[in-house]
């Protein structure tokens, strides 16, 4: 049996509930391959109080408590998951942190013959006690799936798959030409998206369109911004099918995440692998090794580098820029479920099946 352990709540309710509608989407991309017997989901602390039940809701009455209790509930909940969990299953994890880390325990001195692997998304290099000691546990697992190569993830039994994707995902449309026009999306916060830099490089530049979308933390400097050039629009938060819109009618997306923060080095930017999807031209401020053979363009992280990269590409001939879009299939092939169920099997059986990256 292969059990896998989440902390999602039903598509509907993600907004309601402040869950990261990245996370939620990776996990439900991944659940929708079939891979797993049965899925548990165990929720962040700030979920607190009455809740509507799904199916997989482990739900400890902690989290219904008006006093520091509902910090408990996490522990609670790992004792639940773990009485649901048979012997010799293999179970899989959505990071490793306080929501899951004392059912690894459990399992470990109770049930050691369960197979315990990991996804590791989202890590954040940290000095702290807990972040080391959950990076030390994470590391002593049967296995590992990173979305990032990093010498911190020891595991020898270990494979490299920066997303997922649906098989059934649908055709999306290409790009036949280009414009000046690029895209910045999601997290607006200084180290995902280096928000000043692109103000003010796109500022040097009248004739080159920025579109931004998300929400920002300083509301104030983007509409210094925006009220003096206008070139620079910012949408806000978009529903998802007016994001699409926006995102299928400008060729070129911006993945412009600082290099040097210490949250970028063991991540991989969930919107890289959406923008390929629906075949928008990369440009990204940090090299992926797990991209390799998929083509997009690396530009300098400081002001002057981006601007002159920027108006290079733009002079680019249009037939070469073309061949940076459309690479959909490639991104099917390389990181659909199937290939995420091969990798899984090669694992548990100590028997990595790489893709070819």
């Amino acid at each position: 049996m292969r059990i896998f352990i989440t902390h999602i709540v039903p598509r509907d309710k993600v907004a309601e509930y402040n869950m990261s509608f990245a996370a939620c989407n990776f996990s439900y991309n991944l659940i929708g391959g079939g891979m797993f017997n049965t899925v548990y989901s165990i929720l962040p602390t700030f979920v607190r109080g009455e809740i509507e039940a799904f199916d997989g809701l482990i739900y400890s009455r902690c989290r219904k408590c008006k006093w520091m209790l509902y910090r408990l509930a996490p522990i609670m909940e790992c004792f639940s998951a773990f009485d649901k969990i048979p012997r010799k299953a293999s179970v899989w994890y959505y990071n490793c942190t306080t929501l899951n880390v004392t059912l690894m325990i459990l399992l470990k001195l109770f049930k050691p013959s369960v197979k315990q692997n990991i996804i590791q998304l989202d890590y954040t290099p940290s000095d702290s006690f807990f972040a080391r000691f959950c990076l030390r546990i994470a590391n002593s697992l049967n296995g590992t799936i990173s979305l990032a190569p990093s010498p911190l993830f020891t595991c020898p039994n270990i494979a490299c798959l920066p997303g997922v994707v649906p098989d059934d995902y649908p055709e999306q449309p290409k790009v036949s030409q280009t414009n000046g026009e690029f895209l910045i999306s999601g997290a607006l916060g200084y180290n995902i998206s280096m928000l000043p830099i692109l103000l003010e490089a796109f500022a040097k530049m009248p004739d080159k369109t920025l579109y931004i979308t998300g929400k920002a933390p300083d509301t104030d400097l983007l509409k210094r911004y925006t009220d003096n050039y206008t070139n620079i629009i910012y949408h806000g938060v978009l529903p998802y099918d007016k994001y699409i819109e926006l995102m299928h009618s400008v060729p070129f997306m911006l993945s412009t995440r600082n290099p040097d923060a210490a949250e970028n080095q063991c991540n991989f930017p969930s919107k890289i692998i959406e923008a390929l999807l629906h075949n928008r031209i990369i440009i990204s401020t940090i090299h992926y090794e797990q991209l390799d053979g998929i083509r997009y363009f690396e530009v300098p992280a400081d002001i002057e580098g981006f601007t002159d990269s920027i108006n290079a590409i733009c002079r680019r001939p249009e037939e070469e820029l073309i061949t940076y879009a459309n690479q959909s299939n490639l991104v099917r092939e390389r990181f659909s479920t199937k290939v995420w169920e091969a990798t899984i099997m090669g694992i548990e059986n100590n028997n990595i099946i790489r893709p070819a990256i």
